[in-house]
């Protein structure tokens, strides 16, 4: 598989867990999940794929996928 479509996958994947993932507790530590197994996917995993699938390019994409979700965790609670 391209990395071009690996990474509107990705994109794909950031939308929609962005948009409906709401409950907090969840976002926060999907988010902390992501952005710890990327960080450190990006030095396992290396060049090995997976069904097609680059580890070591979906451990970059993961990063700011669960960087994302953690800093905006809070954006479905009612403020009041």
């Amino acid at each position: 598989m391209s990395d071009l479509t690996q990474l509107v996958i990705a994109l794909g994947v950031s939308f929609l867990l962005d948009r409906f993932l709401k409950p907090y507790l969840l976002r926060k530590w999907l988010g902390v999940a992501l952005a710890v197994a990327g960080a450190v996917g990006c030095f396992v995993a290396g060049q090995k794929r997976l069904l097609g699938f680059d580890l070591g390019l979906l451990a970059v994409f993961a990063v700011p996928i669960g960087m994302g979700l953690f800093s905006k965790r809070r954006r479905f609670e009612e403020v009041g």
